[in-house]
């Protein structure tokens, strides 16, 4: 004889066996699409560093030039520095000898586009001075240097310029 004591009894539902299995794909998949905006994020980070570093690479490379013709200032007078571009084909040794203004200029030339095409991907750079009238004499020089290079940006190939102005003699 069984009293209600004794008895047990099991319940098995069927209708909720996937329904964990479900869960568990649906935030699979939320996961997955989290991870892949994480990743999108981190590229586009990426590629504006990268484009932060090579416009700081432009600055730099504007401002050595800036010094150099300020260390050249009978070659500002001189005129070597009036347009100058590409870089020389065949450039004075004024590393192991003496050079005239002239020479200094397009070995400057020849440095200064050699590093901006090494550190910038199609870098180049570009010097003009203007002179007011009177020739180019203290404080009326107004030299602009121009640094071009390409930037991949997420619509392509960009080409990007830093340009400045300075006047190589101090005032006074």
């Amino acid at each position: 004889m069984n009293t209600p004591e004794q008895v047990s009894v099991r319940t098995v539902t069927l209708k909720e066996g996937g329904f964990t299995l479900l869960e568990v794909l649906v935030a699979l998949l939320v996961l997955t699409i989290g991870l892949l905006g994480l990743a999108a994020l981190q590229a586009s980070g990426t590629r504006y560093v990268h484009g932060s570093y090579l416009r700081s690479q432009a600055v730099i490379q504007a401002y050595d030039m800036a010094d150099r013709i300020r260390a050249n200032l009978p070659g500002v007078q001189a005129g070597a520095y009036t347009s100058l571009s590409g870089i020389p084909s065949s450039p004075p040794d004024c590393l192991g000898s003496t050079c005239s203004p002239g020479d200094m200029a397009t070995f400057d030339l020849w440095q200064w586009n050699t590093a901006n095409a090494a550190l910038l991907p199609a870098g180049a750079g570009s010097v003009a001075i203007a002179a007011n009238t009177g020739g180019c004499a203290v404080a009326n020089c107004i030299c602009t240097i121009t640094v071009s290079w390409n930037e991949v940006e997420s619509t392509g190939t960009v080409a990007k310029t830093f340009s400045t102005t300075f006047q190589p003699f101090s005032q006074p």
